[in-house]
């Protein structure tokens, strides 16, 4: 079906802004909204879904209603709904996923050519915060870890856009020196949480496209030029990369001998002590979305926490400890399933048989966003953070729409061939 000329282009254009802003200037969640509100009326035709899109897309409902069954534990009503409304915004991501499928929507050239220019402007942003503001490290527009994740996000997105849909190798080169631009922003952010990652993305992107033969020698090519930025990288800022983990080495040091602490790595250790003692007075349904924060200061209060910081804290920095503490072993078990292993899965199952290098794009893509996800997730409460869910749904629906939508265009275009 033919889309509307105005919302299609209006859809370009949001894709493509929202990896700009989402950590630069704070607008992820206008441009979340935007894209929301015209889905309300043309986000239809469940129907002409498949079998495991419904069962992926009703996994964030039933996430959705099992943690807001953990309200029947919270006290915190008014900070519940709060954290309810991020886990809405998974649900809302049906509507925009049904307005993509409906229309056709391929969008993924935008999302990449957005990431490539957010890769700019973050390094940019960065280097203005810690040269000329003289700030000790960078923060983007909310805070550390979500400017450092998301660099490294969309350094990931940009060596997916190199490696399958660019075919010009000027432009590749060109883009190999952004995804280190991207790399040097993040490590200005001094995120140790997201450099987890670093690793993790070119072994997915070498598993994905190792059984096409052709692109093996391009491949050692574009790995030796990855291989000398990153040692550049390393190399320019290594006292800020070792600094960074010494200093999570020395903070776990003093955990073990002073466990109150304020050490970075001492809290995150204290949260999920707490979070697990937690877990055994409501281990079905957790203690409530809306109560995280509360749970801490009662543990200050009566003795059981070691350290007094956690009371500042409304998320276990972690999805996987933060998710069993609020929601239960029932909330744990239906987020894992539903936001990590099902579109894992969707998307490893095209990998294997996608041939078109934009289908390919598409379900590489999702492996990316759903591995990030699961490694940023590791140490930080990804959930309970605006710019993070937003990257979540946005990318979610434009990699599983566009894997869709490309396989059936070029099924399509066989058949006329035929």
């Amino acid at each position: 079906m033919e889309s509307p000329f105005w919302l299609e282009w209006a859809i370009r254009a949001l894709v493509f802004l929202f990896p700009i802003t989402v950590a630069t200037t704070g607008w992820g969640s206008e441009i979340f909204l935007l894209l929301v509100a015209p889905a309300l009326y043309y986000g239809r035709g469940w129907s002409m879904l498949s079998q495991w899109e419904k069962r992926l897309l009703l996994g964030y409902v039933a996430v959705f209603v099992v943690m807001s069954l953990s309200m029947l534990n919270a006290e915190e009503l008014r900070e519940g709904g709060k954290a309810l409304e991020r886990y809405l915004r998974f649900v809302l991501l049906i509507p925009v996923y049904l307005m993509f499928r409906r229309y056709g929507f391929t969008f993924g050239r935008e999302l990449a050519l957005g990431a490539v220019v957010a890769a700019m402007l973050m390094l940019g942003q960065a280097l203005y915060q810690v040269e000329w503001q003289g700030m000790p490290i960078a923060e983007g527009y909310y805070h550390k870890i979500v400017f450092g994740d998301l660099a490294v996000w969309w350094a990931a997105v940009t060596t997916l856009f190199a490696v399958t849909i660019v075919r010009s190798w000027k432009l590749r080169l060109a883009l190999v020196v952004v995804v280190f631009m991207a790399l040097y922003a993040s490590l200005l952010s001094q995120t140790r949480g997201a450099w987890l990652f670093v690793p993790v993305f070119p072994v997915i992107l070498i598993w994905a496209q190792w059984g096409h033969v052709k692109a093996m020698r391009k491949w050692v090519v574009a790995g030796g030029l990855a291989g000398l930025g990153l040692l550049v990288i390393v190399g320019t800022q290594s006292e800020q990369l070792k600094g960074g983990f010494e200093r999570g080495i020395n903070e776990l040091e003093v955990f073990v001998k002073h466990p109150e602490a304020e050490t970075s790595w001492g809290i995150r250790l204290n949260l999920w002590r707490n979070s697990l003692l937690l877990l055994k007075e409501t281990p079905l349904l957790g203690t409530g979305v809306g109560d995280f924060q509360a749970d801490m200061k009662r543990m200050v209060e009566d003795g059981r926490s070691w350290n007094k910081y956690v009371a500042n804290y409304n998320h276990a920095h972690s999805i996987y400890i933060d998710t069993l503490v609020k929601g239960g072993v029932l909330g744990f078990v239906v987020m894992v399933t539903s936001f990590l292993l099902l579109p894992f899965i969707a998307f490893v199952r095209v990998v294997r048989s996608a041939e078109q290098p934009r289908e390919r794009f598409y379900a590489v893509g999702g492996v990316l966003l759903i591995a990030a996800f699961a490694t940023f997730g590791l140490s930080e409460g990804l959930w309970s953070r605006n710019p993070f869910v937003n990257t979540y749904v946005i990318c979610l629906v434009v990699f599983m729409a566009g894997m869709v939508n490309s396989r059936k265009k070029a099924d399509a275009e066989l058949d006329k061939r035929l």
